[in-house]
C-alpha cells in the first residue's frame, strides 16, 4: 500500500512539473512534496525521508561558530562532516575529501545522540550535510566550497601555530595577550579559588575553582577579558586579570 501511494505520489509531482513548476525551488518543491505525502498518508515526515535530501542540497551557505560554543578537541585539525546515512550529498563530500587527502571525522547525527547534541550547539539546524573548518561552518556540498573553507582553515591553523616574537613573562607576573603567552602554557589563580566558567561571562555558570597551586592550560584564545583554558573537568573561560604562569 505504502508503495503505491510514493508511486501516485511521484506521479502526481511529474504532472505538476510539465504544468510548469520546473522553476520552484527546491525548498518550495519540498513544500509541495511534503503537502502530497501528508495528504495521501496523514503523515509528518521523519527527519531521514526525502524531504530532508531535497532541503540539504539545495544551496550551499556558510556560517561562524558563535558564542563560547567550541569544536570538539578529537577533531582538532580535521574538519567535521556531520552526516546521515542516507544523505547521498554528505557521501559525496566524504568521497572527495578522501580523494583530495583532506583529514576529516565523520559524525552520524541520527545514531549518536551526542554528535546531535553536538551539531546543533555548532550551529546545525536540521539539513546536512554540516561541516566544520575550525571556527567556519558550510551548509551543503560543492567542491569549490571545500577547497575555498580548508584552504582558509589551514591559513588559520598556520597562523596559530607560528611561533611567537613577544618577550617572555617572568614568573608571577600577570598575564595578558599577546605577551609571550601561547597555546599550551600552564596558568594558574594569582588567589585562591579563581573561578572557571563556561563561557566568557562572569555570569555564566562555573565550571570549577582553581585550587591553590592547580593548573589550567591556554587554548590560544581570548574573549571579552577572558583566557579560553581547558582542564580535567572541561574547557572553559578564565579572568586574564587573575591569571598567571606557575
Amino acid at each position: 500500500m505504502r508503495i503505491k501511494i510514493i508511486r501516485h505520489t511521484f506521479q502526481m509531482l511529474a504532472l505538476l512539473t510539465c504544468l510548469g513548476m520546473t522553476s520552484a525551488s527546491a525548498q518550495n518543491f519540498g513544500g509541495l512534496l511534503k503537502g502530497i505525502i501528508q495528504a495521501k498518508t496523514g503523515l509528518q515526515a521523519q527527519s531521514g525521508d526525502l524531504l530532508d535530501v531535497i532541503k540539504s542540497v539545495s544551496d550551499v551557505s556558510f556560517g561562524q561558530i558563535v558564542g563560547g560554543a567550541q569544536a570538539p578537541q578529537d577533531a582538532a585539525d580535521k574538519v567535521i562532516l556531520y552526516r546521515t546515512s542516507w544523505c547521498g550529498y554528505c557521501k559525496r563530500a566524504a568521497a572527495y575529501m578522501q580523494q583530495k587527502n583532506i583529514p576529516f571525522v565523520e559524525r552520524d547525527i541520527e545514531t549518536n545522540s551526542a554528535y546531535k547534541a553536538e551539531y546543533r550547539l555548532l550551529g546545525g539546524t536540521g539539513p546536512v550535510p554540516f561541516m566544520v573548518f575550525g571556527r567556519k561552518t558550510m551548509l551543503g556540498f560543492a567542491p569549490e566550497a571545500v577547497d575555498q573553507n580548508y584552504a582558509e582553515f589551514q591559513r588559520t591553523q598556520a597562523a596559530a601555530n607560528s611561533p611567537s616574537v613577544n618577550p617572555p613573562v617572568t614568573p608571577n607576573q600577570t598575564v595578558h595577550a599577546g605577551v609571550g603567552l601561547q597555546a599550551g602554557d600552564a596558568l594558574i589563580g594569582k588567589i585562591p579559588g579563581v573561578q572557571v566558567y563556561v563561557r566568557a561571562s562572569k555570569t555564566s555558570p562555573r565550571l570549577l575553582a582553581l585550587g591553590k597551586g592547580e593548573e589550567v592550560i591556554y587554548m590560544g584564545e581570548e574573549r571579552e577579558g577572558f583566557f579560553r583554558v581547558t582542564s580535567p573537568q572541561g574547557e572553559g573561560w578564565i579572568d586574564k586579570l587573575l591569571a598567571k604562569k606557575p
